[in-house]
């Protein structure tokens, strides 16, 4: 079945005159500026080993099995042939990117995913864009100050920016329809098992979720999650990936209404020992901030339990994490921001 993308909900014409000017200011002193990050705090986890082997909630260990059989394994990626040239018509490759994508090819599911996510984005994106504009151009320079004349220049420049990336979009979008919008998320998850690290974040976070309306129509695309989720996260831990630890740790904080949580459930000792990772390989500036989470966790914790946790947590990392914690995982940072 294709799917309609959703509209934004109805604002008061002046607010939401309001909010979109806000938004196209931030989004133009962040470019003038250089980047705003944002973060969340995150965790870490270890290379894939027996005592890291990730649990669905309320499943048994036969439950658990017969699922991940169910699942199937993971797909060894392949290399495939030359790609299409960036900003080529989606339509016009589609089948073939889709086919290879199922075929294994690695690169062609993350170019897929990629494009596919863009399309799916632009009737919102041209939706702020033009009110954005419209509140940008109807403003008066009468009585601005030179300092005030110069952010507005910026913004003004910022603005064509973001339309000529606009057009772009509507060049790689055009004629793409409902159905193949409607394969975003299938797709999120085949890149996800061929190892792209930014749609095995998304889909482990999101999951079908992504797509809430497609969701609707296909409502066994909760069962595939089920299915695949935990083999996703054991081969994230494999390769050293700190944004799935970050998701683990913030999926086994109890009180949490995530989706890897409900999947997983909540797990004081577990959210410990990936925070304690986590904090193992942060940067010094995140470690005043970790160690008050790690202090506020242990609270509810055995000297005994924080002691597992603190060993299993350094010899993890010993075992194959690399690079720091926090690089990738600001305060606040989006898994779906492809």
């Amino acid at each position: 079945m294709s799917i309609e993308p959703s509209s934004p909900a109805p604002r008061p014409a002046s607010a939401r005159r309001r909010l979109l000017l806000a938004a196209g200011i931030a989004a133009a002193l962040a470019a003038i500026v250089a980047a705003y990050f944002a973060g969340r705090a995150g965790v870490g986890a270890g290379a894939a080993r027996p005592d890291s082997h990730v649990r669905i909630a309320g499943e048994s260990e036969a439950g658990a099995e017969a699922a991940a059989a169910a699942a199937g394994p993971l797909p060894t990626p392949i290399k495939g042939g030359v790609l299409p040239a960036p900003g080529a018509p989606l339509k016009d490759h589609f089948a073939q990117l889709q086919a290879r994508a199922n075929a294994g090819d690695a690169g062609a599911a993350t170019r897929l995913v990629r494009d596919l996510d863009r399309c799916a984005r632009l009737r919102s994106t041209q939706w702020r864009n033009a009110g954005a504009t419209e509140d940008l151009t109807r403003r008066s320079t009468e009585g601005m100050s030179a300092a005030q004349l110069r952010t507005y220049q910026a913004l003004l420049e910022a603005m064509e920016l973001r339309q000529q990336a606009q057009r772009q979009d509507q060049a790689t979008c055009a004629g793409v329809d409902e159905a193949m919008l409607a394969s975003l998320v299938p797709n999120i998850a085949q890149a996800a098992r061929l190892g792209d690290e930014q749609a095995r974040a998304c889909y482990l976070e999101r999951g079908p979720l992504y797509d809430a309306r497609s969701l609707i129509r296909h409502p066994d695309g909760l069962r595939a999650y089920r299915g695949t989720a935990a083999a996703l996260v054991e081969a994230g831990l494999a390769a050293g990936d700190w944004r799935v630890v970050d998701l683990l740790q913030q999926a086994y904080e109890p009180g949490s209404k995530s989706l890897l949580a409900g999947l997983l459930g909540a797990d004081p000792l577990q959210h410990y020992r990936y925070l304690k990772l986590y904090r193992l390989g942060a940067e010094a500036h995140r470690a005043d901030q970790l160690d008050r989470q790690l202090a506020a966790v242990a609270t509810g914790l055995s000297p005994a339990q924080l002691a597992q946790g603190d060993a299993w947590a350094q010899n993890t990392l010993d075992a194959g994490f690399k690079g720091r914690s926090t690089d990738g995982t600001p305060p606040g940072w989006e898994a779906c921001d492809f």
